[in-house]
């Protein structure tokens, strides 16, 4: 199979804008990032943010491997360009609870989540009930737009959680990027819950 162009990526990431469309999933191979978020990941509970353009986004960060950093500067050009965005809010966390085990869907638009280590997000497949027993796992690498409740009307949001892993000692290492949503039209703080 040809490796998709950026080009081909990003037209692909436009069908989920389709109202059958609650979630996009791009799988990917990520062993070279996975052995560097490892060590990140053992350092849970630790989270890492940055909000505002984008490269000082990324930046507020801090001190990140190269190659990590470097994807992260990746998926946020995507996503940027994608919605129209001059901004983002992100958020790379270190996971070692239980939090968000809930099946939900957001109060956002469009959000993007990628696990670099551990356990990828459990999501519930367009047309299906929001109960643990329809839960499909994504893979360590995958990436995925999980279309929220405020994207628009007519269009499902992605029902989903993070998988339990508070007692397991397995460790996750997350990353979340967000449209730079006001506070007054969610009702959310500036930064959602970790979910």
């Amino acid at each position: 199979m040809p490796v998709a162009t950026l080009s081909t990526q990003g037209a692909r990431w436009q069908e989920i804008r389709l109202p059958d469309r609650p979630i996009l999933i791009e799988p990917r191979a990520i062993a070279e990032l996975e052995a560097l978020a490892q060590p990140l990941a053992l350092a849970a509970p630790r989270e890492w943010r940055g909000e505002g353009p984008l490269a000082a986004a990324v930046a507020a960060l801090g001190d990140l491997p190269a190659a990590l950093r470097d994807d992260i500067s990746a998926l946020v050009a995507r996503f940027a360009a994608l919605l129209g965005l001059s901004e983002v809010r992100i958020r790379l966390e270190a996971i070692n609870t239980n939090a968000c085990r809930k099946i939900h869907a957001d109060y956002t638009d469009v959000r993007l989540i990628t696990t670099y280590f551990g356990p990828g997000t459990d999501y519930v497949p367009h047309g299906h009930e929001p109960i643990e027993a329809n839960l499909k796992r994504l893979p360590a690498g995958t990436i995925a737009l999980f279309k929220g409740r405020l994207f628009h009307d007519g269009h499902p949001p992605c029902f989903h959680r993070s998988p339990p892993v508070g007692d397991t000692g397995e460790r996750r290492l997350v990353l979340v990027i967000d449209t730079p949503l006001e506070a007054s039209r969610t009702g959310e703080a500036a930064f959602p819950l970790p979910c």
